[in-house]
């Protein structure tokens, strides 16, 4: 057995890197006190940050819980929203030509009598009209409403439902590294002007433009796209997912609400010509962007189609182009290196998992975390759960491309006909045609559940021809559930404040009558508004 590891240096700020930092220092805070561990985190300041991820998954209220994040003062100074699902519209069209809309709700209920409530609205409940997610989750008609997730006056954390943020991403990454350098991260601002390595491989120091020669133990990459450590000088290889997957640019920019006191709790994902446009609110303004392929339009021509979808928001706007790097670096742990975030891979922005990633990432970090001969066991385990997590978001997002229906462009016909999916999903959409998905069908539920996988497919009409039966699916059952679902939710309703008065409330700018939160998920019949 090797050393402990003394020194961790990030090379990257952002989101990632501040979390990285914050996450470690953390965890690791006995080792700090005691002088035992230095974080050092270096970012140039000559890089801007790329400011997008303004939406994110329900996992990041845990993980700035876990850093000790003042989540009330958060919510203010980034501008923050609540999100309750994410919300698609046109991906499919109806068979008179409509567009069909869904939701992926983060909460809900999956058990009716032990058994998935998919096989009972097949044989109960479409016919109603009544969308699958709103039987199964109160989210709907929360957003329908514009309530928020928590009750006035509560503390930091404290929720009926669980949420995820809508929050400005520059402002973000200063909360972080305030919290970080307040729990004792070194901050250095300077460029790196060489990475060098030793012998093996290994990175040894950094040249520093002001800083001089800065020695490393464990170095995470958190540069993004450039991946300037990862893949620049230990030259792993990047592998792109485009053959999968065809987009590589968004064209963004900040809009206006039109009723700033309306706050959708909800991230709208409309499907255009050759992409998607993306809508997150924010407290005090909205991030939009037109996410497409290069291949299928123009850079000049998305910023117009980006601004005829805008509207009059979009006068004396100028969109920028983000380029993505969509794929992974074929290892994100090589030596003494491990790469974080974009350094580490993209998918694409659908479904909001980049910062998610960065978690999960540093968890794994975490459990696996090397001594100072680097075991390569401790890579190796660390990759496989990596490679494994990027299957399974590149399976649910290339979904909602391989089952669109619409023909009204190539870039939709190519999406359906033309462009690989990966042999998993394949195999489970063949499978699924027959049966419910099951646990037992993925390789991994690390992100995605299975309510992610039942609402993509109900939303997108994926049995809407043919649907697979289960023995013993009892109207009578069926009934009971909907009347207590229907109950709970108009309790719900009830008990919820309207969104944009709960922001005002966090914010200490205008304090509604505080309600007393109820037990309202005692008793039922089958239902659980839980966590996904």
């Amino acid at each position: 057995m090797g050393k402990p590891i003394e020194s961790i240096t990030i090379v990257g700020g952002g989101t990632s890197g501040w979390l990285s930092a914050t996450f470690l220092a953390r965890a690791m805070q006995t080792e700090i006190a005691s002088g035992r561990m230095t974080i050092t985190l270096i970012e140039s300041p000559n890089i801007p940050i790329v400011g997008v991820g303004e939406a994110t998954s329900p996992a990041l209220p845990q993980l700035f819980q876990f850093i000790g994040l003042d989540e009330k003062k958060f919510i203010k100074n980034a501008n923050v929203a609540f999100k309750l699902s994410g919300y698609f519209d046109g991906w499919n069209v109806n068979k008179d030509g409509s567009p069909r809309k869904w939701v992926n709700p983060f909460v809900g209920s999956y058990n009716i009598a032990g058994r998935s409530p998919c096989y009972y609205y097949l044989k109960y409940g479409r016919e109603t009209g009544e969308d699958f997610s709103s039987i199964v989750s109160p989210c709907p008609a929360m957003i329908d409403q514009n309530k928020g997730p928590r009750i006035p006056g509560g503390g930091n954390y404290e929720t009926v439902l669980n949420y995820a943020y809508h929050m400005d991403a520059l402002i973000v990454a200063k909360e972080l590294r305030d919290l970080g350098v307040s729990m004792g991260v070194k901050h250095i601002l300077d460029d790196v002007t060489k990475v060098n390595l030793d012998e093996r491989g290994f990175v040894s120091s950094l040249d520093l433009k002001e800083n001089g020669n800065h020695p490393i133990e464990l170095v995470i990459d958190a540069t993004g796209f450039a991946g300037v450590i990862i893949n620049k000088t230990l030259k792993e290889p990047f592998d792109p997912f485009d053959h999968y997957l065809p987009n590589d640019r968004a064209a963004v920019m900040q809009i206006p609400h039109e009723d700033p006191t309306k706050i959708e709790p909800i991230s709208r994902a409309t499907a255009l010509g050759n992409g998607w446009i993306f809508h997150v609110p924010l407290f005090n303004r909205i991030g939009t962007g037109y996410v497409y392929s290069s291949q299928f339009i123009s850079d000049d021509d998305a910023i117009a189609a980006l601004k005829a979808h805008v509207g009059e928001r979009a006068v004396g706007k100028e969109p920028r182009i983000i380029r993505m790097r969509i794929g992974k670096s074929r290892r994100s742990w090589v030596n003494n290196c491990i790469a974080i975030g974009l350094s580490s891979g993209f998918v694409e922005p659908l479904e909001a998992t980049a910062i998610h990633s960065v978690d999960t990432s540093l968890r794994w970090l975490y459990s696996h975390f090397p001594d100072s001969d680097f075991h390569p066991a401790l890579a190796g385990a660390y990759n496989r759960l990596t490679d494994t997590l990027y299957e399974e978001i590149i399976d649910f997002i290339v979904l909602h491309f391989h089952l669109s229906n619409r023909e009204d462009t190539d870039y939709w016909k190519t999406a359906q006909y033309e462009r690989k999916i990966p042999d998993s999903l394949a195999q489970n959409l063949e499978l699924w045609r027959h049966k419910m998905p099951r646990p037992t069908d993925l390789n991994s539920e690390i992100f995605f559940d299975m309510a992610s996988w039942h609402s993509a497919l109900m939303g997108k009409g994926f049995y809407d021809d043919a649907s697979p039966e289960m023995p013993g699916i009892g109207e009578a059952e069926w009934r009971q559930f909907i009347v207590a679902r229907q109950n709970q939710t108009q309790q719900l309703a009830a008990q919820l404040p309207d969104h944009h008065q709960l922001l005002l409330n966090i914010r200490g700018e205008f304090p509604p009558p505080v309600q007393q939160s109820k037990n309202m998920f005692s008793g039922g019949y089958n239902i659980t508004f839980g966590g996904q």
